[in-house]
């Protein structure tokens, strides 16, 4: 119950306004004393975030001249330039949560970094848990705001492609954070993860909290996505270690005792709501949604292409959670019709950008195959597809067991695990120069039902929203 009461409080506060660029509380706000409110901050609202664009901008989306009219009438005029890769995509007037979700989230978790050992009561080890968790949210945040206004991470052009603002400090006063490049914020991150994730508890009992777990698939993370994976090996395998000591409920949901002849029945604990993404799965709550929904609307549609990644397994359940625009109803169990206008189930617009455990071990299973640990890799993509395959259907095809050929299958199956989530965007940026994943460029098309649209090296990183310059003048712009 204390715990509700803090996650209200800490829910209704960033509600209470904003007043510069880092989109912040105002002034006036009480400051913490105890542990308790410490702690409490981290279940704050403000690190959940909503109404994102950037899940527009992923390869798999397509849609006819009515769906783009009515994305431009449902969605905004920001949801379509995102859509269509455009080099400016908000308005001077607009909000951009791309930028200010993860900035307020850095105002918050830096109270609890800069005062939370100071604080009247607990012990050291309790303060130096709360410390390391907070430190390694204010990384992420740096994370992910990276992949939207830096360049993707090259070693031979790190030092001087610009990339975000540093924010260590809870100011709504100070102003002072120039655009740092992308080296400087992958080693702030990788800094901060690597000192706190030891200090992590083993496991907590709110899916919006960091436990060690997490915090190693994190720290895998931010190496995989610069193309460090023999780096990621060791945090990715502590991670699962920890997961499966850890884990009573089980890592993974099972679609065969959840799906019959085609329909889903969800399980009845409400921990395992998909459409609030808060189920075992989750090992770190950081849901985005999409809007307005897929669900029963002519919005969006699935590339064709991506849609047959689907039958190469002719009974993947993870077709029932796709349906056919006309028909309604899953293709899971029927045949791929490249006519069939098929879109995503209302589970697909809501889903989780912090840390899963399908995500932990597609993640791990590809840095494996990349160097040369292949039999590993395939024992984590088949406990994975066990999960989501009838059973004697699991199994890695030979002839994607080894070499490239694993390597290119890991990532397949990344795309059915996650199609309609908008977590392809960071693999499209990860792989842009990739000599194995060239072809899937051909893919990187979208239309308005009149013309085609094709994404440019410069629009894997967004412009800086308007807003913010106004803020910063001296910023200098993304080209």
């Amino acid at each position: 119950m204390r715990h509700n009461i803090i996650y209200l409080m800490t829910a209704i506060l960033p509600l209470c306004g904003c007043t510069d660029w880092l989109m912040v509380q105002p002034r006036g706000v009480e400051v913490p004393s105890g542990i308790e409110h410490y702690e409490g901050l981290l279940y704050g609202t403000e690190l959940v975030t909503i109404r994102e664009v950037f899940p527009y901008m992923c390869f798999e989306n397509t849609c006819d001249r009515e769906g783009y009219e009515n994305m431009f009438t449902l969605a905004g005029e920001s949801a379509c330039n995102a859509y269509l890769w455009k080099d400016d995509i908000f308005r001077r007037d607009e909000e951009c949560t791309e930028w200010n979700f993860p900035a307020s989230s850095m105002y918050t978790v830096n109270v609890v970094v800069n005062g939370v050992m100071q604080a009247e009561d607990g012990t050291d080890e309790e303060k130096l848990a709360v410390l390391s968790e907070a430190r390694m949210v204010r990384a992420y945040m740096h994370f992910l705001m990276a992949q939207f206004f830096g360049k993707p991470y090259d070693p031979a052009t790190a030092s001087q492609d610009l990339c975000v603002p540093i924010i260590t400090t809870a100011s709504t006063t100070e102003t002072d954070f120039p655009r740092r490049t992308v080296e400087d914020v992958y080693g702030f991150i990788l800094k901060e993860m690597e000192e706190s994730v030891g200090n992590l508890p083993d496991r907590v009992h709110h899916h919006k909290r960091v436990f060690r777990t997490a915090g190693y698939a994190m720290l895998g993370k931010v190496y995989w996505m610069m193309g460090r994976y023999e780096d990621a090996l060791e945090p990715f395998g502590k991670a699962i270690e920890t997961l499966r000591s850890t884990s009573a409920d089980g890592i993974f949901l099972d679609y065969n005792s959840m799906v019959s002849d085609g329909r889903i029945t969800y399980p009845t604990d409400d921990r395992l709501n998909p459409e609030q993404i808060y189920n075992i799965e989750s090992m770190y709550l950081l849901y985005h949604a999409m809007y307005p929904t897929y669900y029963g609307s002519t919005l969006i549609y699935i590339k064709p292409e991506a849609m047959q990644r689907y039958y190469t397994d002719t009974d993947d359940l993870r077709l029932t959670f796709i349906s056919g625009m006309e028909s309604g109803v899953s293709p899971y169990g029927g045949t791929f019709d490249m006519n069939e206008k098929y879109h995503f189930g209302i589970n697909r617009i809501v889903t989780n950008i912090g840390i899963t455990s399908p995500d932990l071990y597609l993640m791990y299973a590809e840095c494996l195959a990349r160097t040369g640990h292949e039999s590993d890799a395939v024992a984590l993509l088949e406990e994975l597809r066990s999960r989501r395959l009838p059973s004697g259907q699991a199994a890695v095809p030979a002839e994607s067991s080894s070499g490239d050929a694993l390597v290119k299958f890991s990532l397949e199956e990344r795309m059915r695990e996650n199609l309609g989530y908008g977590l392809s965007w960071f693999d499209m940026r990860r792989l842009w120069n990739d000599p194995l994943f060239q072809d899937m460029k051909q893919m990187y098309v979208h239309t308005d039902g009149e013309q085609e649209y094709t994404l440019s090296e410069q629009r894997l990183v967004m412009r800086i929203p308007p807003a913010i310059l106004a803020w910063h003048p001296d910023y200098t712009d993304n080209e």
